[in-house]
């Protein structure tokens, strides 16, 4: 496989997992979810809240270090 070859294998894998690649890259927790994070580990949040952060936070690496974080203190 030559270097061009090389070049086109790179770019059809990141073409591919464009999304999956920048999203783990560039996650963050905007300012209202980080508020109902913090609501979830005081226990504030009402059952619909509750379980839209939980949901959120399946999918959210920097959500849940928000939480352990909050829960530590």
């Amino acid at each position: 496989m030559d270097e061009e070859d090389q070049f086109r294998t790179l770019i059809g894998f990141l073409e591919r997992f464009e999304s999956e690649v920048r999203g783990r890259s560039a996650e963050s927790i905007d300012a209202e979810m980080e508020a109902k994070i913090r609501g979830l580990a005081a226990g504030t949040l009402d059952d619909n809240e509750r379980e839209q952060v939980l949901e959120a936070l399946s999918r959210s690496r920097a959500g849940l270090e928000l939480l352990a974080s909050c829960l530590r203190a």
